[in-house]
């Protein structure tokens, strides 16, 4: 499954995305927060993960990409 973990600072995104990548998640990116979630400037992080998601520590949002839609779980 595809996540995408929002962040209030960019110091945040890129210590998840290095512990995302250390705990074996997929496909890891940082990349700017897409414009249908937050119109605030700001980063998030990208990732694979199989079965349950992750607890991402610190972030403002945990999405799930589900068809072409992004939806909120936490």
């Amino acid at each position: 499954m595809t996540y995408l973990a929002t962040f209030s600072s960019q110091f945040d995104s890129i210590l998840a995305s290095r512990v995302l990548q250390s705990a074996g998640a997929h496909s890891v990116r940082l990349m700017p927060v897409p414009r249908e979630l937050s119109t605030a400037c700001g980063t998030c992080v990208q990732f694979n993960w199989d079965g349950r998601p992750p607890v991402v520590e610190r972030a403002d949002g945990l999405y799930q990409l589900v068809d072409t839609k992004w939806e909120l779980l936490q």
